[in-house]
């Protein structure tokens, strides 16, 4: 849905896949922002800030894309924004995953978006496969 136009992909590398934990793995994506895109005219004008709704969006894309299964959330136990992206200041992002297998066809996710030292955004939800 963003992906490709709010946005793009630069890599994902997964970090650990941890052999005592076979259910875990951890990844990391590298992501540019497309300062240009209409979402940051009104949002906010002279003043662009990504949103937040965005900002777990492209977790679950991003979990779409690593895991090659269509997903969607259903739950979002903990979300905290802790600082604005503004894609003039910020326009290469880091976005670190954590995959935890959750029961049948579900997946609980821990998410982070940063950038250098300034940590954005951090979620822990859930995803189930569609």
């Amino acid at each position: 849905m963003l992906k490709g136009k709010l946005y793009q992909v630069n890599t994902i590398e997964l970090v650990r896949q941890d052999q005592q934990l076979p259910g875990v793995q951890k990844y990391l994506v590298s992501l540019s922002l497309d300062g240009s895109h209409d979402i940051f005219k009104g949002h906010f004008p002279g003043n662009p800030v990504l949103p937040g709704v965005c900002q777990v969006e492209m977790v679950r894309e991003a979990a779409e894309e690593i895991s090659g299964k269509k997903l969607m959330l259903i739950q979002a136990s903990q979300v905290k924004y802790l600082a604005l992206i503004n894609p003039s200041a910020n326009k290469q992002l880091s976005m670190s995953l954590k995959f935890t297998e959750a029961g049948q066809d579900e997946i609980d996710v821990t998410a982070e978006i940063s950038s250098g030292e300034t940590v954005f955004m951090k979620m822990k939800g859930r995803l189930k496969e569609l």
